[in-house]
């Protein structure tokens, strides 16, 4: 089994985590045919602007500042650089030995070139996203999952995720996953059968794609959501090309959600929050643990915690219905009404056990 695969495996088993952290923000890769400085030199450019894409998270804002200038220094911010065999990587002896650049930008100074340019920030706690994969590859119907997905389809769709930055999941398509969902609900759009199919993932997105694949042409039927919260659209071409349209618009459209605008004169703002269901040491670390996760979370003071409630004073920067979607990520808390009567600014919230 190829170590992508494993990768997703671990990532399905860490549900219990309730947030998907991407880690690789800072870093970027393409393929070289030398070691030597000066290619390394040349590719800096455009391997920064992806780690810019991916940390701001919609490309078309990053396509219309005025990067040029941060791209022509780009080799100031290299903090790391490393050369990687694609085949060993990947645990695939039977691929062509091709070498790859990755470099790995300096956070800080990258987070500062971000907020001088006016673009908004998407931290490392991101929305996971399933994916119900349905292909019609020359007539051959199939719903795809952790184990039988075809590389040429797979591998596509994953660099394209970690490119931008967007944490998936293949569903196990075991016999709780075949039992609970076909193909024909799949293709047919069958929202009620898809949505109960993944309950037992627990993602934060839904993510639907019907491929059908013939002469080299791809035609994609992309589905974000059901029922009435779904968005759909299309993308075609080459496979690898229609992928990342695809998976593009989708990011960018959760980076509007969840990209904080901190701007340079930005002060901090505070939080209150109480949280309810917080029963012992165990829980108290399980939030605290989740929140240090949050980027924009800069101070987090605790007030009070007995009685199974624990009272916080949340320090942050940017916008706090931003906050407030990145505090439900996961589905580790569970934002609640406020209780009748009430007259504070506090929001409340409830831990899932």
């Amino acid at each position: 089994m190829h170590r992508l695969f494993y990768a997703l495996i671990l990532l399905f088993l860490s549900f219990s985590s309730y947030a998907a952290e991407v880690n690789n923000l800072y870093q970027a890769t393409a393929p070289v045919t030398t070691q030597q400085q000066k290619e390394r030199d040349a590719l800096a450019p455009d391997l920064l602007k992806q780690v810019i894409i991916k940390l701001v998270g919609n490309e078309n804002q990053v396509n219309n500042a005025d990067i040029a200038p941060v791209l022509a220094n780009a080799t100031q911010l290299v903090e790391r650089y490393e050369y990687i065999r694609n085949n060993i990587e990947a645990a695939d002896l039977t691929q062509p030995d091709q070498l790859s650049l990755r470099l790995s930008f300096d956070k800080n100074a990258v987070n500062a070139v971000i907020r001088q340019l006016g673009l908004p920030r998407w931290g490392k706690v991101r929305p996971d996203v399933l994916v119900w994969l349905a292909t019609d590859i020359d007539g051959q119907q199939s719903l795809q999952g952790l184990e039988n997905i075809p590389q040429d389809v797979f591998k596509p769709l994953q660099q394209a995720a970690d490119e931008r930055g967007l944490p998936i999941l293949m569903p196990l398509m075991d016999l709780q996953d075949q039992s609970a969902l076909s193909f024909e609900d799949v293709w047919s759009g069958n929202d009620d059968a898809i949505k109960t199919a993944s309950q037992r993932y627990g993602a934060d997105i839904i993510l639907v794609i019907k491929m059908t694949i013939h002469n080299d042409t791809t035609q994609i039927i992309w589905q974000s959501g059901t029922g009435e919260t779904r968005q759909r659209w299309t993308s075609e071409g080459f496979i690898s090309a229609s992928i990342n349209k695809g998976l593009g618009v989708l990011v960018d459209s959760l980076a509007s959600e969840y990209a904080q605008h901190n701007q340079v004169s930005d002060t901090n703002k505070t939080l209150s929050v109480q949280i309810d269901e917080v029963n012992d040491y165990a829980d108290f670390s399980r939030v605290m643990a989740y929140l240090n996760q949050i980027d924009s979370i800069d101070n987090i003071r605790v007030n009070n915690l007995g009685m199974n409630i624990l009272d916080l004073d949340i320090s942050y920067s940017g916008d706090m219905q931003v906050l407030q979607r990145l505090l439900s990520v996961g589905g580790l808390l569970s934002e609640l009404t406020e209780p009748e009567g009430t007259i504070t600014d506090k929001k409340y919230y409830r831990l899932t056990h």
